[in-house]
């Protein structure tokens, strides 16, 4: 049972070292036993297929043109027939307004999708345009805009 600790502690602490490009050298004296040579024998993924993924991960620098932004909002919008525009995911909201608009739609048992803004700057901007609203997050009902959380919560607490 040991070894096999010292072997998952191994390939997370090689991971972790190569996720973030540091360069670690492992002396025989190291934690769990880790060798510099086991550490030189360990499989990682090529260079190449790891700059593939994160270029995959990383946030566009440049915002695409709006007209796509806002083509793109209308469809999210028009293909779900309820769906929130927050900070996070409704598994884990990223900030206290979001949260509570999550935990109201949840309280009701309404099955509903969510946008992560934070993970996309273009949709960031474009919903408070395509709104004509300054904040999230931003309430959609079969297509059409209802409020942020401050209406929700007044729809919450008026029943």
């Amino acid at each position: 049972m040991a070894v096999r600790t010292r072997t998952v502690v191994a390939a997370i602490a090689i991971y972790i070292a190569v996720a973030c490009r540091q360069t670690h050298s492992f002396s025989t004296s190291a934690p769990f036993g880790i060798s510099e040579r086991s550490v030189q024998n360990s499989r990682v993924a090529p260079s190449s297929s790891r700059d593939a993924l994160a270029s995959s991960l990383r946030m566009s620098d440049e915002l695409e043109p709006l007209g796509n932004t806002q083509a793109r909002i209308k469809s999210i919008v028009d293909t779900n027939s309820v769906v929130l525009f927050m900070k996070g995911s409704k598994l884990f909201p990223q900030c206290g307004f979001s949260n509570t608009a999550t935990q109201i739609l949840n309280s009701y048992g309404i099955n509903f999708e969510s946008v992560d803004v934070l993970s996309d700057e273009a949709i960031r901007a474009g919903i408070k345009e395509y709104s004509q609203w300054p904040t999230i997050p931003q309430l959609y009902v079969a297509g059409e805009f209802i409020g942020g959380s401050d209406i929700t919560i007044e729809m919450y607490q008026s029943g």
